[in-house]
């Protein structure tokens, strides 16, 4: 893969990023999740360019090739992506956020109505408020238990120092990146991975690359999980398209109703015996769907 193209930011902050795909096409903004990087996404680029889609897959502060920002927000890191925007002369991005990297695109979308056309959510994790909702993590494992319960017995600081070294090990190769990978994978994760040519090894790179710098990335990323978000929701004005898996333990389809009671244009497809990577193994069909 080559080298990651980067930009200088207001603050002389660096934002890293891959531009692939079809450079004619519609501009579709990839959000990674956490522990990962733009990296992290489906490794066959050629999907993209056979759709019709310019694909952008960022990194967010502190992760693979984007300096790191102790002092980001939610909603500074929607700004940073309209920077980019404007860097890449896109008027409006179609952003397709995977995981923990919904609250991201659903802020530019909020933040900035007039920069963005349509939304992806795969598996797309909740702001922390939500886990007062009865029932929420009745299907959730115990990570998400543990971001509920320790988020609010120690704040956003204190679940940080907590969980952060439990994310990713730090130093990090790829060897021990794929051995973390498929020692906290279910079998069902596994499998899902395996069905995808290429997808590990993607997975094995976002997790070296989310830890390149150090666990600073990661370390604020969880913070905001916990900390209330700078954004209003009810703000975002464009159609969402919400897809969950079934059997997703570490995103629950209980998050998606979450969203889509709080999305005006929102529309909530369930997958069946689809899990957690199902922006990997349903890529084609999403990535359609937004550029249509």
């Amino acid at each position: 893969m080559s080298a990651p193209r980067t930009i200088p930011l207001s603050d002389g902050r660096v934002l890293g990023f891959d531009d692939v795909g079809d450079p004619d096409g519609v501009p579709v903004l990839f959000v990674h999740g956490t522990p990962d990087s733009r990296r992290a996404r489906h490794p066959d680029d050629g999907v993209a360019a056979r759709l019709g889609v310019r694909l952008v897959a960022v990194d967010r502060p502190g992760f693979g090739s984007s300096t790191a920002d102790p002092t980001a927000t939610v909603g500074s890191i929607a700004d940073d992506l309209v920077a980019l925007a404007d860097h890449l002369d896109v008027s409006a991005w179609r952003p397709f956020a995977w995981s923990a990297g919904s609250v991201y695109a659903l802020a530019l979308a909020a933040r900035h109505p007039d920069r963005v056309a349509r939304v992806a959510v795969a598996a797309g994790l909740v702001p922390f408020e939500a886990y007062a909702t009865p029932g929420i993590l009745d299907d959730a494992d115990g990570g998400r238990w543990m971001v509920a319960e320790l988020g609010a017995e120690l704040g956003p600081a204190g679940l940080a120092e907590a969980a952060a070294p439990m994310v990713a090990p730090w130093p990090c190769d790829d060897a021990l990146a794929r051995d973390h990978l498929r020692e906290t994978a279910d079998p069902f994760r596994r499998a899902e991975l395996a069905s995808v040519p290429g997808a590990e090894d993607a997975m094995v790179h976002g997790l070296v690359d989310s830890v390149a710098d150090g666990l600073a990335g990661i370390v604020r990323d969880v913070e905001l999980q916990v900390e209330p978000p700078d954004v209003d929701w009810s703000a975002v004005a464009c159609p969402v398209d919400l897809t969950y898996g079934a059997r997703d333990t570490t995103a629950p389809p209980s998050f998606g109703h979450w969203w889509a009671g709080r999305l005006r244009w929102a529309e909530l497809t369930v997958v069946p015996d689809a899990g957690h990577l199902v922006a990997l193994t349903h890529w084609e069909r999403i990535l359609t769907t937004l550029a249509s």
